[in-house]
């Protein structure tokens, strides 16, 4: 492969939704799409498996099995002939957030973020209360000035968000990754949730995770950061087991089912989530 991204995220961030859709897209070639499906080969019947519950306006669920691990979407700029593998680890994201509560990681985990040439940053914008601002200060002053009340330990889990985020790409500069400075894609999942007055992504996460927007702006080990707001799935569904969820007619109404997508951000066209990946690979044309 000419290049390698990992996908980075918590639990409930987006990952697989967007993976569903991805291979959906590039599988189907419904529309045109700046990215194509490159060589495969294995067991790609959970993507399948994935792939068939999106298309038929279904929640996409994780499943608990080992095949979750390791998957791979390869893909291919036909123009230039250039290819890339896109790594999901872990879709569940317990890797991230057990990394960052224990301080250890799977060594396979190492391995990953030593190959990797970018990173796709996944957070959700149906998540509430992850911000950090000034307020969390005074409240802290308040809680002082009450009674003492009976102390209980630290959960990590209770940490935000964002502190977390910034926590582990930190974490990824020093031993035993060491990882050089690089670009990240940050994709903001569930955008269809996002208030309808935000139309762009990039100002969304500096008003929601000013912590983490300066962090990827400031920090020398990211050379370049982008922002863009996904909705893979297009609405509200539920599970297969639970039956037609409150958006799925209305979803299904829609061909073809690549064009339930939708993306916005620098360079990306209406239905295609491969441009981030076109642009974490530099294969981007600017007219």
């Amino acid at each position: 492969m000419d290049a390698r991204f990992m996908v980075f995220g918590v639990q409930h961030a987006g990952k697989t939704t967007f993976a569903a859709a991805l291979w959906h897209l590039v599988d189907s070639e419904e529309i045109p799409t700046a990215l194509k499906k490159g060589k495969h080969s294995g067991d790609f019947s959970y993507l399948e498996e994935m792939s068939q519950s999106w298309a038929d306006g279904f929640e996409v669920e994780r499943t608990a099995s080992a095949q979750v691990e390791n998957i791979c979407i390869n893909l291919v700029h036909a123009s230039s002939g250039s290819e890339m593998e896109l790594e999901f680890d872990d879709l569940s994201g317990e890797t991230f957030e057990n990394a960052f509560s224990t301080r250890f990681c799977p060594e396979k985990f190492v391995e990953l973020v030593r190959n990797a040439q970018g990173i796709l940053l996944f957070i959700s914008a149906s998540r509430t209360n992850d911000s950090v601002t000034i307020l969390d200060a005074f409240d802290a002053e308040e809680d002082e000035a009450q009674p003492d009340a009976e102390a209980s330990a630290w959960n990590p889990a209770k940490a935000p968000l964002q502190v977390q985020l910034v926590d582990l790409l930190q974490c990824l500069q020093r031993p035993p990754f060491e990882k050089p400075p690089l670009k990240i894609a940050v994709v903001v999942s569930a955008w269809d949730l996002a208030p309808p007055e935000v139309a762009d992504a990039g100002k969304w996460l500096e008003d929601r995770y000013p912590l983490l927007s300066q962090y990827l702006h400031n920090s020398k080990s990211v050379t370049d950061v982008r922002v863009y707001g996904v909705s893979a799935q297009g609405g509200k569904l539920s599970k297969r087991r639970d039956g037609p969820g409150p958006d799925r007619q209305r979803l299904l109404e829609i061909t073809p089912p690549s064009k339930r997508v939708s993306i916005i951000g620098p360079m990306a066209s209406e239905h295609d989530l491969t441009a981030p990946l076109l642009w974490l690979a530099g294969l981007e044309i600017v007219n």
